[in-house]
């Protein structure tokens, strides 16, 4: 049995050990923003795994889908739209210049 972390919305945190992998499972797919990053302490993620994939969602389409999940966790419009503009943004460009380490890349 392997166990994974699980990052739960509504406390913004990544919660160790919560989802029980049994050896049974033959394939596993993984989600994850920094996957790809070649800084630390992600850099030794991708050489464990066997393929990746970059989803490379239209800019406006994923500020509005992050606006949307910020309100939908209680932020105003205003709050919403400010934080994908100051904190999700830049941090989508930081994710984006790690897409050239990816086997694949599917464009939205």
């Amino acid at each position: 049995m392997v166990y994974a972390p699980e990052y739960r919305r509504e406390i913004e945190e990544g919660v160790a050990g919560a989802i029980a992998i049994p050896p049974e499972v033959p394939v596993l797919i993984v989600e994850g923003n920094y996957l790809l990053l070649e800084d630390a302490p992600w850099a030794p993620c991708r050489p464990l795994l066997d393929e990746a994939w970059y989803v490379d969602v239209n800019d406006a389409l994923r500020t509005e889908r992050l606006v949307a999940r910020h309100r939908h966790f209680g932020r105003s419009e205003a709050d919403a739209r400010a934080w994908a503009a100051q904190t999700d943004e830049p941090n989508a460009r930081r994710i984006a210049a790690s897409q050239g380490r990816a086997d694949w890349v599917v464009r939205l």
